[in-house]
This record gives C-alpha cells, sequence and structure tokens, in this order.
C-alpha cells in the first residue's frame, strides 16, 4: 500500500524527556481548564472545631506510633485524598506539584529540556533514546547509554520514570550533567547537556497511497488547533481524496482544542453540550471555519481514546457521519476544572458532564466503533501490521471507486 503509518506504540515505550510528560489521565479532562485558589478564607471556627479530632489523633501518632511518621506536607496530602476517596470520583483527584508541572509543560507545548527518551529495563537500568538534532545528541549522548546520576543524583531503582524527568528538566540555557555508562567503555563517564526549549508537537501527519491524508493526534494542547489547521493545509495540497484521523491512544486534553479542531472539520456548529448537576446545559459551537468539509473521513479509536478526544470523535459521527473504526473507547465524558493551590499542587474537580451533539452519553459508555477491528487479528501478519488502519484505507478506497464510477 506504499506509505506505511508506524504504529504509536513505540511512544509507549519510551517516556519523553522532549515530547511528552509522565501525565495521569484522569487530569487531561474535557474541559480542562485553571483556576488559581490563593485567596480561600480561612476556615471558621466551626469547621476548625469539626476538625480537631483529626489533630488529635495525629498527636496520639506522634506520641504513639512505633515507627517513622511522614513528613507534615504528605500528612496534609494523605488527608486530602482522604475526603477525595469518599467522594467514589476517580476523576476529581489531588496532584501533588512536581507531576502538575509536568501537566502545564504538556498542554503548553514546550519545556526546557535536553530531548532524549528514557526508559526502564526489567533490570530496573534507566537508558536514553537520543532525538536528532537534539542538545542531547549535540552534547554526544548515544542511544542505549545508561543514566547512573543526574547532576550527582543516583538513579536509583526505586526512581519512577517521572522522578527522573523532573531532575533532568529546568530552566533553558542551564546545563545539567548526566553521568552514564556505555557499552564498550570501561569506566562511567559526565555529559553536561546545556537544556534547550523543547517543542512538543501534538500532531503528525503524512500522505498515504491513493490521496488518502493521515493525522495522528498524540493530546490536545494549547498549540494542537493550529497544528491541525497547519496539517490539513498541507495536504490539501497533495491532491487529497480522503482523510484518516488517528485518535488511538489520545488520552485527551484541553476543551478549547478539541472544539476548535472539530470546528476545521464542520465549521460553525455544535461541538458538545454540558450538562451540569442542577441539570442546566451548555453548548459548546466551534468559532472556526471548516478547512475541510466534504472530504471522507474515518475516525480511528481505541481503548485508551479518552475525554477531549471522544468529544471528536463524537461530533465529527454526529455531524458528518463520520465512521469510527476500531474499538470502543474509553468513556471518559466528566468535565475538570483544575484549581491551582499555593503549594504548586492542584486539586482537579468533576463539575459537570458532557455529550454528543446528539446527545449521546459518553461518562462510563464511550463510543463504540461503526467497524470493530481489533488489533490482535493482525498479529500474524507480522510487527508492522496494522488491521485498524487498513479498514480506515479500505472505506476511503471504496468511496473513492463508488465516486468515479456514479
Amino acid at each position: 500500500m506504499g506509505v506505511r503509518v508506524r504504529m504509536k506504540t513505540f511512544v509507549k515505550i519510551f517516556f519523553i524527556l522532549a515530547i511528552a510528560s509522565v501525565v495521569i489521565l484522569s487530569s487531561f479532562a474535557a474541559g480542562y481548564g485553571t483556576r488559581w485558589y490563593f485567596d480561600k478564607e480561612a476556615p471558621t471556627t466551626e469547621e476548625a472545631a469539626e476538625f480537631s479530632v483529626f489533630w488529635e489523633a495525629w498527636h496520639i501518632l506522634e506520641d504513639n506510633f512505633y515507627g517513622e511518621l511522614p513528613a507534615s506536607k504528605q500528612v496534609a496530602y494523605g488527608a486530602i485524598r482522604g475526603v477525595l476517596a469518599l467522594l467514589n470520583d476517580q476523576h476529581t483527584t489531588h496532584v501533588e506539584p512536581e507531576p502538575r508541572q509536568l501537566e502545564k509543560d504538556n498542554l503548553k507545548g514546550h519545556f526546557g529540556g535536553i530531548g532524549a527518551y528514557i526508559h526502564r529495563s526489567a533490570e530496573g537500568q534507566i537508558s536514553v533514546k537520543v532525538m536528532d538534532d537534539s542538545p542531547a545528541m549535540r552534547a554526544g549522548l548515544q542511544d542505549d547509554d545508561v543514566l547512573l546520576k543526574v547532576d550527582g543524583t543516583a538513579v536509583i531503582p526505586e526512581m519512577s520514570e517521572q522522578d527522573v524527568v523532573l531532575l533532568i528538566r529546568g530552566p533553558v540555557g542551564e546545563p545539567v550533567t548526566l553521568t552514564i555508562s556505555r557499552s564498550g567503555t570501561p569506566e562511567p563517564f559526565d555529559v553536561e547537556i546545556i537544556r534547550e526549549k523543547i517543542e512538543t508537537p501534538t500532531v503528525e501527519w503524512s500522505m498515504l497511497d491513493n490521496g488518502i491524508g493521515y493525522i495522528s493526534i498524540s493530546l490536545f494542547g494549547e498549540r494542537t488547533a493550529s497544528e491541525m489547521r497547519t496539517a490539513l493545509e498541507e495536504l490539501k495540497q497533495d491532491d487529497l481524496h480522503g482523510l484518516i484521523l488517528d485518535l488511538r491512544d489520545d488520552p485527551g486534553g484541553l476543551l478549547n482544542a478539541a472544539v476548535d479542531v472539530t470546528g476545521e472539520f464542520i465549521g460553525r456548529e455544535v461541538v458538545l453540550h454540558e450538562r451540569k448537576k442542577d441539570g442546566t446545559e451548555k453548548a459548546y459551537t466551534s468559532a472556526n471555519g471548516a478547512v475541510i468539509s466534504d472530504i471522507p473521513m474515518v475516525v480511528l479509536v481505541n481503548q485508551n481514546t479518552a475525554s477531549a478526544s471522544e468529544i471528536v470523535a463524537g461530533a465529527l459521527r454526529d455531524t458528518l457521519l463520520v465512521p469510527l473504526v476500531g474499538e470502543k473507547t474509553f468513556g471518559k465524558g466528566s468535565v475538570q476544572l483544575v484549581f491551582d493551590l499555593s503549594d504548586g499542587s492542584s486539586l482537579h474537580v468533576t463539575v459537570a458532564n458532557w455529550f454528543t451533539p446528539e446527545h449521546h452519553k459518553i461518562q462510563d459508555e464511550g463510543l463504540t466503533p461503526d467497524y470493530e477491528v481489533s488489533m490482535e487479528s493482525g498479529e500474524q501478519s507480522g510487527e508492522a501490521a496494522d488491521p485498524q488502519l487498513d479498514k480506515a484505507i479500505e472505506l476511503l478506497s471504496a468511496n473513492e471507486t463508488s465516486t468515479e464510477t456514479s
């Protein structure tokens, strides 16, 4: 079939220092928005009195517990998580300062980094894969180098990939020193790398055979809508006859990005309905004129297509009758506001649910594809097999044949 699109499993294997952050799925909420919440007044006398039993229990632990007690900040975080557990809502969460900063970087689309992927082996070693034309490559870092220290801090098996990412990232223009071991080199050595601004594209595109374009969105961030418009404008120059939009493994992101991206196809139409707990509804309509509105399309989805990506898939099917191919989606149809707290942590609070233009519920139900195709059906064909993509191409090719003979 000519050019083949590689599956996104590579991204699953490597945690990205230069392209993506380690992100909690539930934080990517349809309706993701930020509020600063530094000015909340102190607890009332009644609130303080009701909470006194907590301190009573804590002081008993301080006096009697045989073991090491957690730091005071972790006690506070534990209390918050305990309250959130009572709500029985997996998407209302507390995110500590470090992962919260990674979330911001991911959605912003850039950060100070070195341009490398990291991967933990079964033995617990952290190795790297270097991006082309990156600060890491220019400094001499090589694929499969094993990371031993970052600025003198040992990389130990107990560290998560997120912990290592946080050690390596930092202000643009400042150096970070990595101590590495390399196959064929007898002793570990240091590599100093000057951090640069690393762009984090969320949209990739290419032309397949027979005038079929392919666009993949990894998440919906601040730059996604503009990247999508660029992709569509470029593909239009190549005698475009059909388009595949790949939303597989897309955890969602910013609501406004999802609305703007959808508008590139449907124009100024309703993209979704948001319903609050009191039953009131708000319709979100794209302000964009469609870049492509008359090109046959297919959307690829799977069980990791969630939140904002479900908004886009549902709106395209409801409005343009675009078929979905793949597996049933995740079913993340609740809206979170993100309140940034004074210590850099954040509280993600569910405030509403959303529905497709035709009022189909997504929360806990997801979207069932028009053509259910499992990736397992192509496993016997080799590593590069992608039966879901093959089905999308088949549908668009059949549409083209029908058009030519009508």
